[in-house]
């Protein structure tokens, strides 16, 4: 069973160089004060491990401690080393093989199994009663029970999908193959058919046109034929039209004549009708005139009340006008007293106005000029200030300059001794690695004398304990009157037999002792070896992260030097160039700023501020009351305009003629006319209702007189019609009924007549056209078959139709052996899942160790899978309702869940012979009475289940705690402190020791 001896950590993050932490095979306890390391232990084992760190993602150089250039760990199995580093440009080099402490694990799955069943660390988000359903399905599908059947599910998606548009194109083949049959035996089909119709001998064309021609004229019929299909040279198409056509037109008129013929059946009966008809007209025009007569003698007495009627109302209206006149002449005198006073209030007012105006518009200009010459002066100092300030700023910006182009040389220079130092550095790498390669060859050297000594000091050791047993026995067996050696059977003699006994026993121990003198120089000579191939390989990483860093240096020059090249004040290509160019801007400020200085120096003296704003208020202010002035003005013009247009409108007209008293007679007397007119327009209208009502009765009687005769003149209509649609002409009379009838029949024997022939002419003309089709479905074939015979492209296409049956049907078994694969894979991945659902008893018999609250003792884990992905969860019940457990537990809980789940899953799918459990700080949420029953469950899995358990906590009180709890049970522990220092943190193993009782 594998085991971590100790892991050795060089500048990891906080960590100094070659901290070695000897690790014991029980457990190995950290303790160290927040933030001092705890956690870059369990990153450094899981980069010495995976060559990664999940919490850095592509970041891994951020692990290399401040101002150095690599970082490396080195992780010591009990049968391997593995070593892993990484330098300042992050990339990774590992040696070591770990193939016999992850067999047949992908590397990439690692990560993922570690914080399954070894590594709890402080990414919560990761774990996986924490996690996302993806993420933690992704996490439970690495597990190498189940891993291999949903790689290969997820790969069957493309390849059901590629299967289909194959599938789906082989069946467009067969399906257009298909057609093309259809389409071969529907072209022989209207060959073979078109042939049997064309039989018999046809005339010509022409002949059967001149025929159709002389039948069209003989039924007065040609004129409804297109134009133009029966003259020149005839096509069948256009013999066919003309066919089609006159047989529709002659069908139509013996139709029709059949029609005329039995619509005269009922013409007695039109006759008859329309003579009671014609005696029912002229007993209505009598009684119309009648009606008429009375009608007339009501509508002249109306007349004459209408006209009294109109006589009064004219005259109430001239009367109501006159009144209307004489009022508006009494508003008119009462509007022209007012007019007149309003205007001269007004006139008053536009004086007052105009004056204030123009005392407004005086103070406004001379406000306003003053204002702007302080304002004209007060810009001409502020645009000398402004271009003074810029060549200040210039000024300052060339200084800034200056020390640039100082920082240029001096950077060039930099640039120049770095270069050489690099040139150096190579020379003495290159040396370097020679030695180093030197030493790595005598290392191998000095290891094979090693084996080689080892074994041979192992050989005679076996040998000598064989022998010195043997010989032993035989010395304490011998009888001391023995004088034949029992072994070669020669007569020594008892006492030489003695002798030699002794000699041999003495004689094993000089070889013995040459061979261990032999195989320990042979031991130092290897770690003296592996010593200097140690130190070679240092001095190597020391020279390449030397180097790296003079690289970097390079280049961070060279981009200072573009920087100095592309900055706006130098802008130059060369250090020469920039110096010029910098002298000349230099030269040219001096002029500048006299000159704008003389400038300031002419102008008038600037206002002070008080002064500036006192004439700046005073002008707004002054404009703004000649603002006031103006639209007091404006208004007092324009109620002026007002007024005197009221009084224009008042007076516009002839004056008036009568006064006030006047108008006041003539308008009471006006009334009182009216009233009486009023009176007798009354008496009147009584009248006129009267005449009315006499008027409208007498109106109705004719209306319904008229519309009667209307009526019955519709009728006689209709009638005449219905005999002109029987093609007669006149009034409806019997004999001319007969007469039309017998002309109908002789018409209807002459077209049915030619109809009987258009049919002959019509097999005839079908005929030609079935040999044109025979001809045509021909050319078809042809052209299709090309070279090949009837008989052999028909073969050709049933073999494309059988080729393509058959990829078809073989790719729709493939289809099928991969829709029963899917199947037989999702149910496999169902039972996987179904097993990885297993560790759940297991798993809640641990949180009911470690969790006090009983709802989370019946935490479940759902793994399933969905659209092809692997989804978990972990839930707790809530109520009558299952939650995810992050909704209702605290950080303890969320710990305890985690690492409960970790150690079910540790004994459950044990994939790594390296049984260890990897715990940073699973107590930091607990206090020693909780954190008692996780050392108990830890306990436990030391002793019975042989793990190597190394954890991690800020609590020297539970450290000591879980120490003393181990040791009272014999087992095997350690304890290690994390210390600060100015080389970084160091690690020094615990001086605690069990209190004797």
């Amino acid at each position: 069973m594998s085991k971590l001896n100790s892991i050795t950590l060089s500048n990891l993050r906080k960590f100094g160089s070659d901290i070695t932490i000897e690790l014991s095979p029980g457990a190995t306890i950290l303790l160290a004060p927040n933030g001092t390391g705890k956690t870059t232990v369990f990153e450094a084992i899981e980069f010495g491990l995976t060559g990664k760190i999940a919490r850095l993602r592509d970041d891994i150089a951020h692990i290399i401690r401040d101002d150095q250039t690599t970082a490396a760990v080195s992780l010591n199995f009990s049968e391997l080393t593995a070593t892993s580093r990484v330098n300042a440009a992050g990339k990774v080099s590992r040696d070591g093989d770990l193939s016999s402490v992850f067999p047949n694990v992908s590397a990439n799955d690692i990560p993922f199994l570690l914080r399954l069943t070894h590594l709890l660390d402080q990414r919560e988000n990761g774990w996986i009663v924490n996690a996302e359903e993806k993420e933690a399905g992704s996490q439970l599908a690495k597990l190498p029970i189940g891993r291999d059947g949903s790689k290969a599910r997820a790969n069957l998606a493309a390849v059901r999908r590629s299967l289909t548009e194959q599938k789906t194109r082989a069946e467009e083949v067969l399906i257009g193959h298909e057609a093309d049959l259809n389409e071969w035996n529907r072209l022989l089909e209207e060959r073979d058919r078109a042939a049997a119709g064309a039989v018999g001998v046809l005339r010509p064309r022409d002949r059967i046109a001149d025929i159709l021609t002389d039948a069209a004229n003989q039924t007065q019929s040609l004129s409804q034929i297109p134009p133009g299909l029966l003259t020149g040279l005839v096509s069948q198409e256009e013999l066919t039209i003309a066919h089609s056509a006159l047989s529709e037109i002659l069908q139509g008129k013996v139709e029709r004549t059949r029609a005329h013929i039995s619509s005269l059946a009922l013409v007695n009966d039109l006759v008859e009708s329309f003579v009671v008809a014609q005696e029912r007209l002229e007993k209505l025009n009598e009684d119309l005139a009648v009606a008429s007569q009375t009608f007339d003698e009501h509508a002249n007495t109306k007349a004459d009340g209408n006209a009294a009627l109109q006589e009064y109302q004219a005259s109430i209206h001239s009367a109501q006008q006159e009144l209307i006149s004489i009022g508006q002449q009494l508003e008119r005198l009462i509007g022209e007293t007012s007019a007149k006073q309003e205007i001269s209030h007004r006139n008053d007012a536009l004086t007052s106005a105009n004056a204030a105006l123009r005392q407004a518009e005086e103070d406004s200009r001379v406000l306003r000029e003053q204002h702007e010459r302080n304002q004209r002066v007060r810009n001409q100092h502020a645009q000398i200030d402004a271009q003074l300030h810029g060549i200040s700023q210039s000024e300052q910006r060339l200084e800034a300059g200056r020390l640039m182009l100082a920082d240029w040389q001096a950077t060039e220079q930099r640039i120049s001794e770095v270069a050489q130092q690099i040139t150096a550095l190579e020379v003495l790498l290159e040396k370097q690695s020679i030695d180093r390669d030197a030493e790595r060859s005598s290392y191998e050297a000095c290891k094979a004398a090693e084996a080689t000594a080892r074994s041979h000091y192992g050989m005679l050791s076996s040998s000598a304990d064989a022998i010195r047993q043997a010989v032993a026995s035989i010395a304490q067996h011998l009888p001391s009157d023995q004088d034949q050696c029992p072994l070669c059977l020669e007569p020594h003699g008892a006492a030489k037999l003695q002798s030699r006994v002794a000699q041999a026993l003495e004689a094993i121990n000089p070889s013995l002792t040459a061979a261990e003198q032999q195989l320990r120089a042979a031991v130092e000579a290897l770690t003296a070896s592996e010593v200097a191939v140690e130190k070679a390989q240092q001095a190597v990483d020391i020279s390449r992260g030397e180097l790296g860093a003079l690289e970097s240096s390079l280049q961070d020059l060279g981009r200072q030097v573009t920087q100095f090249r592309t900055d706006p004040i130098l802008a130059s290509d060369s250090l020469p160039l920039a110096r010029e160019s910098l002298r000349q801007q230099l030269d040219n400020v001096a002029p500048a700023k006299k000159r704008l200085t003389d400038q300031l120096a002419a102008l008038d003296a600037l206002p002070t501020p008080e002064a500036f704003e006192q004439t700046e208020g005073a002008s707004n202010s002054a404009l703004h009351m000649l603002d006031l002035a103006r639209g007091q003005q404006s208004e007092a013009a324009a109620r002026l305009d007002q007024a005197v247009a009221a009084l224009a409108a008042l007076t516009t007209g002839e004056p008036l003629v009568r006064t006030l008293e006047q108008l006041t007679a003539d308008k009471a007397q006006l009334e009182q006319q009216i009233s009486d007119l009023n009176g007798k327009v009354e008496t009147v209208q009584s009248a006129l209702d009267t005449q009315q009502h006499q008027l409208n009765v007498s109106s109705t009687a004719v209306q319904e007189i008229e519309e009667e005769i209307r009526r019955v003149q519709a009728l006689l209509l209709q009638f005449r019609a219905s005999w002109q649609e029987q093609e007669l002409t006149g009034d409806p009379l019997a004999e001319a009924a007969q007469a039309r009838e017998a002309a109908l029949r002789t018409t209807l024997t002459l077209l049915e007549g030619y109809v009987s022939a258009l049919e002959g002419i019509g097999v005839e003309i079908s005929a030609w056209a079935k040999l044109n089709e025979s001809q045509l479905a021909q050319r078809l074939i042809d052209a299709q078959r090309l070279s090949r015979s009837e008989e052999e492209f028909e073969a050709f296409l049933n073999d494309s139709i059988n080729a393509a049956r058959s990829s078809f049907l073989r790719l729709s078994l493939i289809s099928d052996a991969m829709d029963l694969l899917d199947g037989s894979l999702k149910k496999e991945i169902e039972n996987v899942q179904k097993h990885v659902g297993k560790v759940v008893p297991r798993w809640q018999a641990l949180l009911k160790r470690v969790v006090r609250e009983s709802r989370f003792h019946e935490a479940s884990l759902k793994f399933f899978n969905s659209y092809n992905k692997d989804r978990a969860g972990v839930s707790v019940p809530l109520g009558n309702k299952a939650v995810p457990v992050p909704d209702v537990a605290s950080e303890a809980q969320l710990t305890d869940l985690q690492l409960t789940f970790l150690l079910s899953m540790a004994m459950s799918h044990q994939w790594s012979p390296w049984k260890a459990l990897l715990l940073d700080d699973p107590t930091q949420h607990h206090d020693l009475v909780h954190a008692s029953a996780v050392f108990d469950l830890l306990r436990d899995y030391i002793v019975d289940h042989g793990f190597q358990v190394v954890i991690a906590t800020h609590d020297a009180l539970q450290a000591r705690y879980f120490l003393r709890k181990l040791q009272n049970d014999g087992i095997e522990a350690k304890i290690w402190t994390l210390v600060p220092t100015e080389d970084g943190v160091t690690a020094q193993p615990g001086s605690w020791k069990q209190r004797i009782q």
